[in-house]
């Protein structure tokens, strides 16, 4: 009897971790359904990559996963309506961004530290570009 009270309150806790991470990867998936979601999302990147490549061994499973993510979020701040400015350049510069991800991503795979932190630089470089042209003035 208390083997199967115990195999049951295992089962009901794997049960509730089970959907509070499908409940957190939905709620994930809803904020990048807007320009500020994505771009909130892609700061949270952009802060936490470096920091997992500080490590004198690199956790390249999650440096990975972080990239994939965030090539995902690019892909979907292309097809987001621009807040301010013409939709012409926000293809061009959407575009651009998500490849600018893309070659982070690919230095990731191939676990190439040099390329990964050449690569977040020229992101950081970029931003201006479209900012100036997209971003509402507060």
């Amino acid at each position: 009897m208390r083997i199967q009270l115990k195999l049951a309150v295992l089962a009901a806790a794997a049960l509730g971790v089970i959907y509070l991470g499908t409940a957190a990867a939905d709620d994930a998936t809803d904020k990048l359904k807007d320009v500020k979601g994505c771009m909130a999302f892609q700061g949270k990147v952009r802060k936490e990559v470096p920091d997992l490549l500080k490590a004198s061994n690199p956790d390249w499973d999650k440096v990975q996963k972080e990239t994939k993510d965030w090539v995902a979020m690019a892909e979907t701040l292309g097809k987001q309506k621009p807040p301010k400015g013409s939709d012409e350049s926000w293809k061009k510069q959407t575009d651009k961004y998500l490849g600018l991800v893309k070659d982070v991503d690919a230095a990731a795979e191939k676990k190439d530290l040099n390329g990964m932190k050449k690569g977040m630089g020229t992101i950081g470089m970029a931003c201006g570009g479209c900012h100036s042209q997209h971003k509402p003035k507060k």
